[in-house]
């Protein structure tokens, strides 16, 4: 089980300038603490401290003050198949967060100060390189994911008020933590702060992985507080044509886990 992960940066230039280095922390940061949160469902998450740092075309090795290794595991696997040229089933906890934290890293590879690539590895062995291409390698995980009007239900959790409002619900059926974006008015924003740590039924637009896992709702058109009976699951989830072959989602993910 790996006990550390660590990143280098070789320059596109000879030296790795400062902001590019800064730049390359923060990203490399975000990443972490999203995977994290998906695994541990804490906000805080774990600590990482600083475990290794090579001044030759910068490394830096990081690991968790407490047992990390859900997270370090699901780090490893993500990264190990975003890294392929091949394969597109993502791990449970690699969200969509965690796939727009790759996509931001673009910002590495462009203007004066840019990085050749960014080589992940865990107990010396290279897991995957990234560069400028990361774009195109996050669209290939994504190919068969589908969307359709329909509904989720479970906690409230993590609202984000910065640009786009966004909060985290995680899901009932599938414990996974799915990212649901609403219109940034007051009324809106209100009728979420009030939901907060409550259970819920979010009604919109649902994209799910090619697995049937939900990993966001948009178009949001409901937001209701759901602390009675369980509703009707025939109600609120559609089949996904080609995956689940006319089963209705519910029905298909829970065969899955039996």
């Amino acid at each position: 089980m790996p006990e550390a992960l660590s990143f280098t940066i070789p320059p596109a230039a000879e030296t790795v300038t400062i902001g590019l280095f800064e730049r390359a922390i923060q990203d490399v940061r975000r990443l972490i603490r999203d995977v994290d949160y998906a695994v541990t469902h804490e906000t805080t998450g774990h600590r990482w401290v600083i475990a290794g740092l090579h001044s030759s075309a910068p490394t830096i090795e990081v690991r968790p003050l407490a047992d990390g290794t859900a997270t370090l595991e699901t780090l490893t696997s993500g990264l190990s198949i975003i890294g392929r040229t091949e394969g597109t089933e993502l791990p449970f906890r690699f969200t969509d967060d965690a796939l727009d934290d790759l996509r931001r890293m673009r910002r590495l590879f462009q203007g004066r100060e840019r990085a050749g690539r960014v080589t992940f590895a865990t107990d010396g062995r290279e897991i995957a390189t990234i560069s400028r291409d990361i774009d195109r390698r996050v669209e290939r995980l994504l190919s068969g994911s589908y969307s359709a009007l329909g509904s989720i239900e479970g906690m409230l959790e993590a609202i984000n008020l910065h640009r786009t409002g966004t909060f985290t619900v995680w899901d009932r059926m599938s414990a996974a933590p799915v990212r649901c974006s609403f219109p940034k008015d007051p009324t809106w924003t209100e009728r979420v702060k009030a939901l907060l740590q409550r259970r819920v039924l979010v009604t919109g637009r649902v994209s799910y992985f090619r697995s049937g896992v939900p990993r966001s709702v948009t178009e949001l058109r409901a937001l209701e507080g759901s602390e009675g009976p369980p509703p009707s699951r025939k109600a609120h989830f559609g089949s996904i044509p080609d995956l689940t072959r006319g089963e209705e989602s519910v029905s298909y993910l829970r065969r899955q886990r039996e």
